[in-house]
């Protein structure tokens, strides 16, 4: 039997205080960062359709100079594997858990 690995994202809105801390400590980029992908992403896909891959995400990150391999790592990790999905997957919970 697989083991089923829960994604990071799901849990955030549970954090608090140190347990917090620490997940934002272990992201691959500053909790800032994520918010304007996230805005950008939403401005670039009421524009344009996802083409199912990280293409808006990637323009984003080299604009930014952030590290593509270990974002992209952790999009995926946690159910991001386009732009859409990154909105679908990981934005709601994000959002549910810093109120943004």
């Amino acid at each position: 039997m697989p083991i089923v690995r829960k994604r990071q994202i799901e849990i955030l809105a549970q954090l608090s205080g140190e347990e917090l801390n620490q997940f934002l400590g272990a992201l691959p980029a500053h909790q800032y960062d994520f918010e304007d992908l996230f805005d950008y992403l939403e401005d670039k896909l009421e524009r344009e359709p996802c083409n199912h891959s990280l293409r808006f995400s990637m323009q984003f990150m080299m604009e930014n100079r952030l590290n593509f391999a270990k974002m992209s790592a952790w999009l995926q990790e946690n159910g991001g594997f386009c732009d859409c999905k990154v909105l679908e997957q990981i934005v709601p919970y994000w959002r549910k858990a810093f109120e943004s």
